[in-house]
């Protein structure tokens, strides 16, 4: 009988819809996974002194920690984590509470370059292998002035309420960005670039070519 062969599975640990839809123009959904880790972020990040770029890949490990611990997965993997935060003068703006503190954040925003980085975790394993890469990347959006018509109109779209610093780029919220410098895809959650830049690295380091080719679209 014939051999069946060794399967990788890509599996997101995020429910974030522009995250399944980036990586499904690359991976069939035969292929994806999406499992959603119960992990307060909230709590992770509270007392951090370090510097942003460690926080996001101390949230996406933590991600990636619940995952594994909270799931019965497959002898053979490769699992994603990310985490995008929008930094301005050195504070995090989060997913608004409501729509005064999204107001708070489009003021703070306004005719002014902030920073967005996505931390990228991701752990492969197989029966004789556990591999693991992590990298940040970071572009910069500048904002058009906002007046209090644009803000208020702008929230009454809904779109700023479960987007980090209140705003998404792929939506309604291009409205107000001027230009960007660095990944677009990282503003809206996900650096596809680098993420297969690290599974390529990931492949590379694999004992099995069939499961290597297996992460990469063009094999």
């Amino acid at each position: 009988m014939p051999t069946s062969k060794p399967v990788m599975p890509l599996i997101l640990a995020s429910a974030s819809p522009r995250r399944r839809e980036l990586m499904a123009r690359f991976w069939p959904q035969t292929r994806l996974q999406v499992i959603v880790p119960a992990f307060d972020e909230q709590a992770a990040a509270a007392g951090w002194t370090g510097s942003v770029p460690d926080l996001a890949l101390h949230l996406t490990a933590g991600k990636l920690a619940a995952l594994t611990g909270q799931n019965r997965l497959p002898a053979r993997y490769c699992a994603l984590a990310a985490d995008t935060v929008v930094v301005i003068d050195e504070h995090i703006l989060g997913k608004p509470a409501d729509a005064d503190e999204a107001a708070r954040h489009l003021r703070l925003l306004s005719g002014r370059t902030h920073q967005v980085l996505t931390g990228l975790s991701l752990v492969c394993r197989t029966p004789d292998q556990i591999i693991r890469r992590q990298a940040v990347e970071t572009t910069e959006v500048r904002f058009a002035p906002l007046d209090e018509e644009r803000i208020r109109w702008y929230i009454r779209t809904g779109e700023p309420l479960d987007k980090a610093g209140s705003y998404g780029i792929q939506g309604t919220g291009a409205a107000w960005v001027e230009r960007i410098d660095g990944c677009y895809y990282n503003v809206m959650g996900l650096p596809v670039f680098r993420l297969l830049a690290l599974l390529e690295s990931i492949a590379a380091d694999l004992n099995s070519p069939e499961l290597s080719s297996q992460l990469l679209p063009w094999k």
